[in-house]
């Protein structure tokens, strides 16, 4: 017996440390599962279940979630409450403003077409006026000559371009005289340098019978008389009225007593509206020339 112990004491010391091992550890677990381990609160001495604390620990930061959750929600609603609230506000500033720029567009869109329509009536009433001046313009446009004549008066006699006129042997008489009576109404416009050109009492040919050639022009009978008379004329030949036109007599020219001045000739008391080469004259005709210092208003011509 002894020289077995001895021969296997390892073993046998092996195996019994091993079974008090595996005692001590069976005891020692039955112990953690059926009593839970204590602790102890050191400030207040109340003991506390380990699993109690946990719980509660997991209890609170659970109720500190839903807390979270909680006000989480309720600020999104908050928000969410405040985003329709602005979106609503938008909308109504959006409508105001969309509901003013249509009154505005409105009131401008009404204006334009009222001043549209004060424009095509002005356009209409100016194209009426424009197309009346034309028509009348194109009538007179229309009744003159190609001489630029207005149409002769009913009964007086027609014009008869130099051209085409025909003198002939027969011998007329005609009345002939030249005046310049209105400057003496009218002194002060006269250029000093013609005080002494005008006559006393204005006549610088009184009224004279003279003789004529059938199918002569008061021109033709003026330059002659003036030359039979040594009486001082000067004139230049128009071809827009194809007819001469008298500048001076006796050294007395238009513009001379101011800026409406010149001569001016009539027939039987008529101004003819055509140039005195194309006035042929008839047998006992009263041929005058006045100097007018009024564009012919002080000797008649407008009458």
């Amino acid at each position: 017996m002894k020289e077995f112990f001895n021969k296997y004491k390892f073993v046998i010391v092996a195996v019994a440390v091993c079974l008090a091992v595996l005692t001590g550890a069976f005891f020692a677990g039955g112990k953690l599962n059926s009593n839970p381990v204590n602790n102890v609160n050191q400030n207040t001495g109340v003991v506390t279940s380990s699993t109690q604390t946990t719980q509660g620990t997991t209890n609170t930061v659970s109720t500190q979630e839903d807390k979270q959750k909680n006000n989480s929600e309720s600020n999104t609603k908050s928000d969410k409450k405040t985003d329709n609230k602005s979106k609503d506000d938008n909308k109504t500033t959006s409508s105001a403003v969309n509901s003013d720029k249509n009154f505005e567009s409105s009131s401008q869109s009404k204006t334009t077409q009222s001043s549209d329509s004060d424009s095509k009536n002005t356009n209409k009433t100016s194209s009426k006026d424009s197309s009346s001046n034309n028509k009348n313009s194109s009538s007179s446009s229309q009744n003159k000559d190609k001489y630029l004549t207005d149409p002769v008066p009913e009964g007086k006699p027609q014009p008869v371009e130099p051209q085409e006129q025909e003198t002939k042997s027969r011998e007329l008489t005609c009345t002939f005289s030249i005046s310049c009576s209105t400057i003496l109404n009218n002194m002060s416009d006269l250029d000093s340098e013609k005080t002494d050109l005008v006559p006393s009492d204005g006549w610088i040919l009184k009224p004279l019978k003279v003789t004529f050639n059938e199918g002569e022009s008061v021109y033709d009978v003026l330059q002659r008389v003036c030359k039979d008379n040594k009486i001082h004329m000067e004139a230049k030949w128009t071809p827009i009225n194809n007819s001469a036109y008298v500048e001076g007599i006796n050294n007395l020219y238009e513009f001379d007593c101011g800026p409406l001045s010149g001569w001016k000739y009539s027939v039987n008391d008529w101004f003819p509206n055509y140039g005195c080469s194309r006035y042929v004259l008839k047998d006992g005709d009263n041929v005058e020339w006045k100097f007018t210092c009024d564009l012919g208003n002080d000797i008649g011509y407008n009458v």
